[in-house]
């Protein structure tokens, strides 16, 4: 105690219960930070950032890096792994047999043909034959989520990051329960932090029927480390295993009104893979196993005009050293030659997505990105923002969406390759969540799209580097200081 008081005096501090804590809290962060450096290795600025916080904030920042902080947990890596392969050998064999695409189609196709085995589980093989629809805002996909609710004959799969307990969330957990009590066979699953609303009792109705519903990772406070992170924002429903949908709106009230969102309404062979990835996350929280074939049988091509849409689902995790959804997108950045339109609510490029964007606009393509003018989460879109000024002196363009809450995610290479899914562009999607993408490649997919990305601009103002030089101190103090923390974000 005497070397403590003395080291006090030294320096100039008063011995008190503050000074005490204080100095306790420092210690603790200087003792944090070799975890921070092995589990952010690769990740120097990620690792400078949390560093500098566990310093600046030692209180909070030893709470936040302990609790959420953590991108690798390995006993949960484990057990997720172990899952995931019990239900890649069961469907190997149960898959839908299709004509492999020939050379020339997989070149316009994302072509990936060689994959560590780690990433190899997410990215399924390109398959055609499927009827693809565009989806746009809530009104249009809950209308098609009620018909493929009310079409099924033997199970119906729903996977969403947020199911609130409003109106829109009774409407379709009632809607599954008379499902359920018709013999159908009914699975909920849902994000346990995203959809935390709805777990006090809300599904109730739903399991009386004879519904079952989980929720993916419930925190644990008082467990071996907090899981707050590494949620699961998928957002897919599958019907009979034959038609299904995939994109980035949730189920809740607030997504009928100002809000902007996307999705793919699917049938066919790409139905099979979407069915594959929620029996791998309902495997990995129930312990059930629903690698059987009746779960597949209506994954059937889709004939004619109708069936000319190839496409592949993309399924990324902070379960793999590699992201399989940054790295397809990599890919379809660097392959573009002509165009690249990017859609996304958030906007916080790794570095690597960053270069691949103005190496593009080198080549001569066409950059633009489409970001909301009034984000839902004011903090990422200030990172965001921070990334303005080298995105457009590159030749970037960047337009910021006026009359609502812009939530798509679609993306557009050249003319003829499509993606909709889950995934934004920010470290959090590429790092930290479990997400979904749908590429399709079709021209008329592609066109449709393209007509609602330009009415988009239409109605949006396009950001200059002159208006950045005008901003206030402040909002420039902001933003750069925001910069700082978006590899955590």
């Amino acid at each position: 105690m005497q070397l403590v008081t003395n080291l006090f005096y030294q320096l100039g501090w008063d011995l008190t219960w503050w000074t005490l804590l204080l100095a306790a809290a420092e210690l603790l962060a200087l003792i944090t930070i070799p975890s921070v450096l092995i589990q952010r290795r690769g990740q120097p600025l990620a690792a400078l950032a949390w560093v500098l916080g566990l310093m600046a904030v030692p209180f909070a920042g030893v709470l936040v890096w302990w609790g959420i902080g953590r991108s690798r947990l390995e006993r949960k890596r484990r057990r997720r792994a172990s899952a995931r392969w019990a239900i890649a050998r069961g469907f190997a064999s149960l898959r839908p047999q299709v004509p492999e695409l020939t050379h020339q189609q997989e070149e316009k196709l994302l072509p990936i043909r060689r994959l560590p085995l780690q990433e190899s589980w997410g990215v399924f093989p390109a398959v055609h034959g499927n009827r693809v629809q565009i989806l746009v805002d809530g009104a249009q996909t809950y209308e098609a989520l009620d018909a493929i609710a009310r079409g099924a004959r033997h199970h119906l799969h729903f996977l969403f990051y947020t199911w609130e307990p409003d109106a829109v969330g009774r409407r379709f957990r009632d809607l599954l329960a008379d499902r359920a009590r018709a013999g159908i066979e009914v699975r909920v699953l849902c994000d346990a932090v995203g959809s935390s609303a709805a777990r006090r009792g809300f599904f109730s109705p739903l399991e009386e029927a004879g519904g079952r519903v989980s929720f993916f990772m419930p925190p644990r406070f008082l467990g071996r480390g907090l899981t707050v992170n590494f949620r699961n924002h998928r957002k897919l429903a599958v019907a009979d295993g034959g038609k299904s949908y995939v994109g980035g709106l949730n189920i809740g009230e607030a997504y009928t009104g100002a809000w902007r969102d996307a999705g793919f309404l699917l049938e066919g062979p790409v139905s099979a893979q979407l069915q594959e990835v929620f029996a791998d996350d309902w495997f990995f929280c129930t312990g059930e196993n629903l690698a059987d074939s009746v779960y597949l049988e209506g994954a059937s091509l889709v004939p004619g005009k109708e069936g000319e849409a190839y496409c592949r689902i993309i399924a990324g995790g902070p379960d793999n050293p590699y992201n399989a959804t940054h790295d397809a997108c990599f890919i379809a950045i660097s392959r573009a030659r002509e165009r690249v339109w990017l859609t996304t609510p958030y906007l916080i490029p790794s570095q690597a997505i960053e270069t691949a964007l103005r190496t593009a606009v080198y080549r001569g393509v066409d950059v633009r990105l489409l970001v909301p003018h009034r984000s839902d989460v004011p903090l990422a879109q200030l990172a965001g923002r921070s990334f303005y000024p080298s995105l457009l002196s590159a030749g970037i363009r960047i337009f910021e969406y006026l009359p609502a809450v812009l939530h798509s995610k679609v993306w557009l290479f050249d003319d003829d390759l499509s993606v909709i899914g889950s995934a934004n562009l920010d470290s959090r999607s590429f790092r930290l969540n479990f997400e979904i993408s749908c590429f399709t490649h079709s021209e008329p997919i592609n066109a449709a799209l393209a007509v609602q990305f330009e009415s988009h601009l239409a109605q949006s103002r396009e950001v200059s580097l002159l208006e950045l030089s005008r901003a206030s101190k402040w909002q420039q103090l902001k933003e750069a200081a925001m910069n700082l923390f978006s590899p955590l974000l």
